[in-house]
């Protein structure tokens, strides 16, 4: 049987970067579980999570 990953409702997420670790680990559990559809669209999100605009590119010239 597969392990579903629990996730407190009380639990906060302070900043962009703890919510993307978040989603790319259950990304990982649901690679892992099989589910490649929904690791790729989880990978996405972390990806749209972590995306600034305004911000500075980290890319260097």
């Amino acid at each position: 049987m597969y392990e579903i990953a629990e996730i407190e409702a009380s639990a906060r997420v302070t900043s962009p970067l703890m919510l993307a670790d978040r989603i790319l680990s259950l990304a990982q559990d649901a690679d892992r579980a099989g589910y490649q559809s929904a690791a790729d669209r989880l990978l996405s999100l972390a990806f749209h999570v972590l995306d600034r605009p305004g911000r500075a590119s980290l890319k260097r010239n």
